[in-house]
């Protein structure tokens, strides 16, 4: 069922290693290249069909619909990529504008990337700014931020909620979907449950009974992984790190 959200979260990470190299180089920064990545998916408790539980495709164009109009919202979990675990804690607006990501992945390693006011600053452990070829003073930087040059905030404007939910609902169709609707709970939260007809072993879609928002995707057995959604339509509240915690590379 869901098999395309999975491709934002690559673009992430694949951006987030454009933007590494840019960090470091004087030049302007170059065009960032997407990747595919692997699904999403977790469990949960076995959900219980309920006879008052409305048609799948009402849920569905419900929650498409608030999730293509939100300004703002966050989520996080893991996803399996290329074989290896990435995960993800992402909050941020829908043009992109303004975000605050976090990613992780062993080849990889850890970066955080602010976007804030037309900047860009990114953090990244040891790891990441070794395979970014950075200088000796930003792999050696510890929890520092480095200022990105201008050309890269119209680049990281491409990881935006916006992009994540076209992805997620772009390709899924009423006729994805299994007929039954499902009830379950996830973190207090009551939902409506979809599926495709194969059942949760390929993904499931979690909606807010209440107010029909997204609140979980998981993925399938062979490309496991969950994120789970929040803070829809919410100030963020994202900041740019402190002057003093700004590398200025010269």
């Amino acid at each position: 069922m869901i098999r395309t959200f999975r491709r934002s979260v690559a673009l992430a990470g694949a951006l987030a290693i454009t933007l590494g190299a840019a960090a470091c180089s004087k030049d302007e920064a170059p065009a960032a290249t997407s990747s595919s990545a692997a699904t999403t998916t977790t469990t949960t408790a076995a959900p219980t069909t309920q006879a008052s539980a409305p048609k799948a495709s009402e849920v569905l164009s419900k929650v498409k619909a608030n999730a293509l109009a939100a300004k703002s919202a966050a989520f996080d979990g893991e996803i399996e990529q290329g074989g290896e675990t990435m995960k993800i804690a992402f909050k941020g607006t829908a043009d992109g504008k303004t975000s605050d990501i976090h990613l992780e992945q062993a080849a990889m390693g850890k970066v955080h990337l602010i976007a804030v006011d037309g900047q860009v600053y990114l953090q990244g452990d040891e790891k990441f700014w070794k395979s970014q070829g950075a200088p000796e003073s930003v792999q050696k930087a510890g929890d520092k931020f480095v200022k990105a040059p201008a050309s890269a905030s119209g680049m990281a404007d491409q990881v935006n909620l916006k992009s994540f939910m076209d992805q997620a609902f772009g390709s899924l169709g009423n006729g994805d979907l299994d007929g039954k609707v499902r009830s379950d709970s996830v973190d207090g939260q009551d939902c409506w449950v979809l599926t495709d007809k194969s059942g949760k072993e390929n993904g499931a879609l979690y909606v807010d009974k209440a107010s029909m928002q997204l609140v979980r995707f998981t993925g399938t057995k062979e490309s496991p992984g969950q994120l789970t959604f929040s803070q829809w339509n919410e100030d963020l509240a994202i900041t740019a790190p402190p002057a003093d915690q700004i590398i200025q590379l010269q």
